[in-house]
Parts: C-alpha cells; structure tokens; sequence
C-alpha cells in the first residue's frame, strides 16, 4: 500500500480522477436544476375568453346626400343669407349674385319670368273647369306628399309623441269612482299607426290619380298646346333666373361657404358645400377571403383618425357583389349606415375611418399563448402535458389572435396544461475554467 502512493505518477492521475468525477455531478446537478426550472416555466394551461369574430377594413366618412353648389355665371355677390352650422330647407335661397353684375340676357330673364307667368295663368284660368282642375291637381299632389312624408316619419323616427291613457278604481266621499290617467312619452310608432299611415298614403294615391285624370282630360282639349308652351318658358325662364342664387337642392347643414359679399364669381366656381349630416356612412373594402362572412344587418364600430376617442355605430346596409382588383387583390365594396350621432361632435367628411365589422357575436373560446402552437407537414398541433406527466399531441386549428394569446380549435378543454415550444440556449459550466 505505502509502494502505491509512492508512485508519482498514479498519485496525480488519482487526484485527477476524483476531480473529473465531482465536477461531472455538480454539471449533472446544475443541469438538472436548470431543466427542472425551465419545464415549470414553459408550462401553462389552456385558457377560456368571451372573442367576437371580427373583419377590419377602412373607408372614409361620408354623407348622404351631400352637395357641392357651384355658380352657374359669373358676376358680384350681393347677399349671403347663411354661414357654416346653419340648417336650410330644400329650395331655401343661400347666395345670391347682383343681378346688375351679370350679362343681360339673365336681366332680361327676370321679366320674361313674370310675363311667362302671367300667360300661363291666363290660359288656365281662361276654362273654369280647366283651372279648378288645375287647383285640384295641386291640391291632391300635396296630400299625397303630406301622406308620404307622414308615413317615412313613423317608420324612421324612434321618438314619436305618444299618450298612453289608463283607468283605475278609486274611493271617493261619493263611492268608488274611476279616475282617468294620460302618459305622453316618445318612442317607435305603433305597427297599426304605420298600417294606417300606409292605407292613408295609398288612399292620396288613388285620389291624385283621379285629379290628374280629369286635369289632363281637360287639358286635351284646344287649349293644351298654348298650355305646354307656356309651361315650357316659365320653366327656361326660371332655370335662367335661378343662376343668379344658390339654392339648397335638399334639407341639410351647411359646411361651408366660400362666397362673400363683394366678391367677383365666375362660373363653375364653388360657393356652397351642403350635406345632410343625419345620414353618415362609411363605404369600405373587404378582401375576398372575408366578404363570404359578410352579412346584411352586421353591426359595426367606426373610429375617426381626425378625431381620435369616438366612437360611432352603425350596420352594414349594402354589400355589391361584384368585385374589383385593388393593387392585384380582389375587393367587394360594403356600405355602413352610421347611427345619428350627437349634435355637438365633429365629424369632418373624408376623414379616414377605421371600421370593426362584427360577423359573428362574442362567444367563450379556448386561448393558447402563440408560442405553444407548432406546425408540421400533418398541421398545427400543441402539447398537452397529461396527469402523468407525460405528453400528447393535440391536432389544433388556430384562429383569431387577442394579444399574445391565439383562438384554437381541437381536443383540448379550459385548465389543459400545455408546453410552450422551447428554444434552448443553456451552456453547461465549464469546471476548468475558460481556455486560452
């Protein structure tokens, strides 16, 4: 024994040996511990989330009707009756030239209307009957747009005046008696107020019908051609007349006005823009791969990049099925109604709009963290770490992303555990230090 650790050479291959083998377990124990770390970090479980199904696209802000009024022949301004904010009537005159400032023939115009007025009126009313019929005609034709304006109002307004009325027992010094009740409130006309209103418009039809009959029985006799003709120049000379304002063609908002008293116009230039801010919508682009999900009626969210933090809704009202190449990708053309917003937003028009399409309502659906998702040539798949401890694979179909989290679909149930996909990059110690 005492000849062995003499020997040299033995004595430090020995010291050697024993260093070798403690310093392989301490690199098994450290990398045991390292692994044992990263299994529990790389382990979550299958979540459970409310997600809608969703399709973005993007438009600009438009309404419906909107109008932009240019002068039809030049010459000075003399009145501006309106300023941007001011809500008109349709006909309602906005601008108008000085008749003194533009060619003569638009002077001349002026008493041509009031004679071509006056001759019409003469030749009518030269036949009683022909002039009652007249009168006649006029007055059904108002009925009959009073009735139509009447019955769009009931089925478009949601705050219609109402009155509820009521009845209950009470007792009085005199014995029971019953005390009668009226509530007013607002709100979506009945169905057979609607009924009615349709019947009543059906009704003025008829009745119309029958005045322009008898008008234009009249009408046929030797008077008729005197008739046209001189409808005919009142309506050239009007048309002639009416280059001289601007007139609001539709009930809306002004926006903006860029005539000014004083000013020098030309032809074609523009004076007024007009809109009917009550009806917004949003004309968008959806891809090919989408639009099959598209449907009549989805609710939309509309956000503005000019004025960020609102939020307007809305429905897809019109879906064109023709679709077009845009930057070599097909897209189908989708409208979205805009509900009334509040007065006192503003909503520039041709603002970028960003539009949320709901296809499908909110409905719970298993989420998975993005990097527990794998692909092989059989698809997509995850691990699912089993009551052993051992794991499976999962077939999965991957969907909508929320964040960091994926929708997935397969055999999989909320509290599943799986393994996220692991990208190793540990380096065992080096015991001997780092080499030269």
């Amino acid at each position: 024994m005492m000849t062995f650790w003499k020997n040299k050479n033995v004595r430090i291959w020995t010291i050697v040996g024993i260093v070798l083998i403690a310093a392989l377990l301490v690199v098994r124990g450290f990398s045991t511990a390292k692994a044992n770390d990263a299994s529990a970090a790389t382990e979550v479980t299958v979540s459970s989330l409310e997600v809608a199904e969703t399709i973005e696209a993007s438009g600009s802000l438009e309404a419906q009707p909107f109008a932009s009024l240019h002068w039809k022949t030049s010459g000075v301004v003399e009145a501006v009756n309106v300023q941007p904010g001011d809500f008109v009537n349709a006909d309602d005159i906005l601008v108008t030239l000085d008749p003194t400032s533009t060619s003569a023939s638009i002077v001349a115009a002026q008493a041509d209307l009031v004679n071509a007025q006056k001759n019409l009126e003469d030749i009518l009313t030269s036949g009683t009957d022909l002039a009652q019929a007249a009168i006649d005609l006029k007055n059904a034709q108002e009925d009959y747009d009073d009735a139509g304006y009447y019955l769009r109002y009931l089925q478009t307004d949601t705050k219609v005046p109402q009155t509820t009325y009521g009845a209950k027992l009470e007792q009085t010094n005199n014995g029971w008696k019953y005390k009668y009740t009226a509530e007013n409130f607002k709100g979506p006309a009945p169905k057979d107020w609607i009924i009615e209103a349709q019947n009543d418009l059906a009704l003025k039809k008829a009745e119309l019908e029958d005045k322009q009959r008898e008008y234009d029985r009249l009408l046929a006799g030797d008077t008729s051609a005197d008739v046209i003709a001189a409808q005919a120049e009142v309506d050239a000379a009007q048309a002639t007349v009416n280059s001289l304002s601007i007139i609001a063609p539709f009930a809306g908002e002004v926006l903006s006005v860029d005539s000014h008293v004083g000013d020098l116009v030309n032809a074609d230039e523009l004076s007024v823009n007009l809109a009917d801010m009550n009806h917004l919508y949003v004309e968008t682009q959806v891809d090919e791969s989408d639009i099959a999900n598209v449907k009549l009626g989805d609710q939309a969210e509309v956000t503005l990049d000019a004025v960020p933090g609102i939020l307007l809704t809305g429905e897809v009202t019109a879906i064109n099925p023709v679709g077009e190449v845009d930057s070599g990708l097909v897209k189908y053309k989708v409208r979205v109604e805009l509900d009334k917003a509040d007065d006192e937003i503003f909503l520039p028009l041709g603002t970028t709009a960003n539009v949320t399409i709901t296809v499908k309502e909110a409905a719970a659906m298993l989420m998975v963290p993005i990097t527990a998702i794998q692909n092989d040539v059989q698809g997509e798949f995850v691990w699912m770490i089993q009551s052993d401890g051992s794991t499976k694979r999962i077939d999965v179909v991957s969907g909508s992303i929320v964040g960091d989290q994926v929708v997935v679909t397969g055999d999989l149930q909320d509290g599943d555990r799986i393994q996220l996909v692991q990208t190793s990059g540990f380096e065992a110690p080096n015991p001997f230090g780092r080499g030269n």
